[in-house]
């Protein structure tokens, strides 16, 4: 951390350190690795030569048996949990009485107070008083320590000063998402692909990945556990892991307030480091584009997988007013031209009106003729206020035999 000072113009009697806690890391080792039946005997000559200078006997696997503390301060990362020690010493020659420490973050938006139990402390000669303080990091950018140090002297004398530790926060994963939607005549589920990128210099496990769904919906996560646990829990420095979530609306019902559907939900993620560090992090609400349904809305509600040639069968279907005024409907049937499958139900049959947000129920009789995978095409729905015609082709599929 970048220090920074403000004193009043008299001298000091306490003096303040500030020291960020960080877990230890294995002390690096020359490891020598020996082919135990050389029959030579010269690869084990080395492999003890090595052992004597290094005092490191695990050459099968040359990895140091002592910690060793941090050489210098690290990246902190956005979700982690900042942890620092301050501390305060009498030097001088004299104690004091009313010590108190007010430590404060300042960030690009806001400053943040953090607790601190040094207060109204007497500090006796050649003492101290310390605390450990830990904040968890919610923004990127440059970040101010500000730690601030009042005391009175023996003769009543108040003292002031402070000190600045300047340090930046960077973003330790990249998120980017894409939605799918399945807005068909079967359901209206949503697809949600998260690729997490890990922007760190340092590997990373990922403990959690969870989408966090909206009140409209309920989510289901399309991922094998052992396949996670075992290959996508680890992510080495600019490796990526897609992830991909299933949404279902709350309310199959609501198919015409799909305006409010459009809020799906926040990805929590959480993961610690190799020496076990611990972070989280949580996007904001994520935002998708609403379908476009157009005036009306044609769902098939019920048809066959299957069917027979020359055996009718019936299909029922659901129209939906998705407009915001009444729509006087009219439905007419077209022929296909391959007459693969035949309308047996009237056409230029009258709907009625249908006022906004609302729904009519209408059945189709249908003759196959030819076999094979056969579409339902050729529905055309007509709003006679404004002659305008509604082209629905391709709602359904069935397999005729």
């Amino acid at each position: 951390m970048a220090e920074n000072s403000q004193n009043s113009s008299a001298p000091q009697l306490l003096a303040l350190r500030v020291m960020r806690l960080a877990r230890p890391k294995f002390a690096p080792v020359d490891g020598f690795t020996s082919d135990p039946v050389d029959p030579t005997g010269f690869g084990k000559m080395l492999a003890d030569a090595v052992s004597d200078n290094s005092k490191e006997s695990r050459h099968d696997l040359p990895i140091g048996e002592f910690f060793i503390a941090p050489q210098m301060f690290e990246n902190i990362y956005l979700g982690e949990t900042f942890t620092f020690y301050v501390n305060v010493v009498n030097e001088s020659e004299t104690k004091v009485v009313n010590a108190t420490v007010k430590c404060e973050l300042q960030t690009s938006t806001q400053r943040v107070p953090l607790a601190c139990n040094i207060q109204d402390a007497t500090i006796e000669v050649s003492k101290c008083e310390g605390q450990v303080i830990s904040h968890e990091v919610k923004e990127i950018g440059q970040h101010i320590l500000i730690c601030s140090v009042n005391y009175k002297t023996l003769s009543g004398e108040n003292m002031y000063f402070r000190k600045f530790f300047k340090f930046p926060v960077t973003k330790p994963i990249d998120v980017k998402t894409k939605f799918y939607g399945a807005e068909d005549n079967a359901n209206q589920d949503v697809y949600l692909e998260a690729q997490i990128e890990n922007t760190s210099n340092a590997n990373m496990f990922m403990e959690r990945v969870e989408l966090e769904p909206s009140q409209h919906y309920k989510v289901f996560t399309i991922s094998h556990e052992d396949e996670f646990h075992e290959i996508g829990s680890l992510l080495k420095p600019k490796d990526i892991r897609q992830f991909l979530f299933c949404l279902s609306p709350v309310d199959v019902n609501n198919t015409l307030g799909h305006k409010d559907l459009t809020s799906i939900g926040k990805l929590d993620m959480s993961w610690r480091t190799s020496m076990g560090e611990k972070g989280r992090l949580q996007t904001s609400a994520l935002q998708r584009i609403a379908p476009g349904y157009g005036d009306v809305r044609l769902s098939v509600e019920k048809t066959p997988a299957c069917g027979q040639v020359q055996k009718p069968f019936q299909v029922s279907c659901r129209l939906y007013n998705c407009s915001e005024r009444s729509l006087d409907l009219q439905l007419r049937l077209e022929q296909p031209a391959n007459r693969q499958l035949i309308f047996c139900s009237p056409s230029g049959v009258s709907l009625g009106q249908l006022p906004p947000s609302q729904h009519v129920d209408f059945s189709l009789d249908i003759f196959p003729v030819g076999v094979g995978i056969q579409s339902i095409s050729g529905i055309r729905i007509t709003d006679t206020f404004t002659k305008r015609i509604y082209e629905h082709d391709e709602i359904a599929q069935i397999f005729v035999s």
